[in-house]
């Protein structure tokens, strides 16, 4: 009897596969193979005169124009706008916010702003030499937000260095947390804010619950996110909530229902056992809440159910959050 019932299979599988990987071929252009290249999601950018930041990929742009008439050669001209686009990138992280409260020009009553030269690492991004107009030269040079070289990497260490309040913040451990590709990210839709009070973007901005418990902040999480990921970004999209809660973007869903639908009858048994996770958790954000509008507010059922979920996959203290935002705020500085 059991032999006739493994035989039975054995043919269901020479079917069944040419099936499922036709299935997934279709499927595969839609996929992402992370939640931080969704194709649902589009940076946010806040644009300047003197040039953006992107707070999806953590990274500063800044825009220098060194004419030739005035510099008398290309090289001198390209020199001097590229002196420029570094001091625009400066003035640009100069106002980032910190917190709800501080920024980086006034933290530390504006210390921090002279050591932000040595805080920086700028590079080219872009120049053009355009020489049918008048005054033809202008070069972006960016700078990262995120990484290991980069402002926040800096930023940290100077704050650990020199309050002891920052002393063992963000949480140090010995293995890090960014290999969780199959983890779920929380999706904070803040699209539905009044202009007057729209979510702000900052380096070390808090999920607080209605009542004022905080859910979530940088002191939480573990450094390597931290540095890497930042505590929060920011993103615009058009997709609906009920599209990013039902969403199947990830590579390692589809490859997970192979190993599924292509094992034997007993494997399949004890996986249907296991819950299905999906790639988003997606809560509204009630209002924003700090005198600069960088603290999200959520409801207290979604916070309890925050709390559960960060327990279960570590979503907050490993800074797997994205914030959705409007386009109505862009360069709203």
């Amino acid at each position: 009897m059991l032999t006739g019932v493994n035989e039975i299979y054995r043919q269901l599988r020479q079917w069944r596969l040419p099936i499922f990987l036709a299935f997934t071929l279709l499927l595969l252009p839609t996929i992402s193979r992370s939640v931080e290249s969704s194709p649902f999601f589009e940076p946010y950018s806040e644009k300047h005169a003197n040039g953006w930041i992107d707070w999806q990929n953590g990274l500063i742009y800044g825009i220098g124009r060194g004419y030739l008439d005035q510099n008398r050669s290309w090289p001198r001209a390209q020199g001097a706008a590229d002196v420029i686009a570094s001091g625009n990138i400066l003035r640009l992280a100069a106002g980032i916010n910190l917190d709800d409260r501080t920024t980086l020009e006034s933290l530390d009553q504006g210390k921090v702003v002279i050591q932000l030269k040595a805080l920086m690492r700028d590079r080219p991004q872009q120049s053009k030499n355009i020489e049918d107009v008048a005054r033809p030269y202008w070069v972006v040079r960016v700078a990262s937000i995120r990484g290991n070289d980069s402002l926040l990497a800096k930023l940290l260490g100077h704050l650990q260095a020199s309050s002891p309040e920052w002393r063992n913040f963000p949480l140090r451990q010995e293995q890090s947390l960014l290999t969780d590709d199959n983890q779920p990210w929380l999706v904070l839709d803040a699209r539905k804010l009044e202009r007057s009070e729209p979510a702000n973007p900052a380096l070390f901005p808090r999920i607080i619950s209605i009542s004022g418990e905080v859910i979530h902040c940088v002191k939480n999480a573990e450094a390597a996110a931290v540095i890497n990921r930042g505590v929060m970004q920011y993103v615009v999209s058009s997709a609906s909530r009920q599209s990013l809660r039902s969403a199947e973007t990830s590579l390692a869903h589809i490859l997970a229902a192979a190993d599924y639908y292509l094992s034997p009858p007993e494997a399949q048994a004890a996986a249907a056992k296991s819950q299905k996770r999906t790639p988003f958790m997606v809560m509204e954000v009630l209002a924003t809440h700090g005198s600069a509008r960088t603290n999200l507010v959520i409801s207290t059922e979604d916070a309890n159910q925050l709390k559960v979920e960060d327990k279960a996959s570590q979503i907050l203290k490993n800074c797997r959050v994205i914030i959705l935002v409007s386009n109505l705020i862009a360069g709203h500085k």
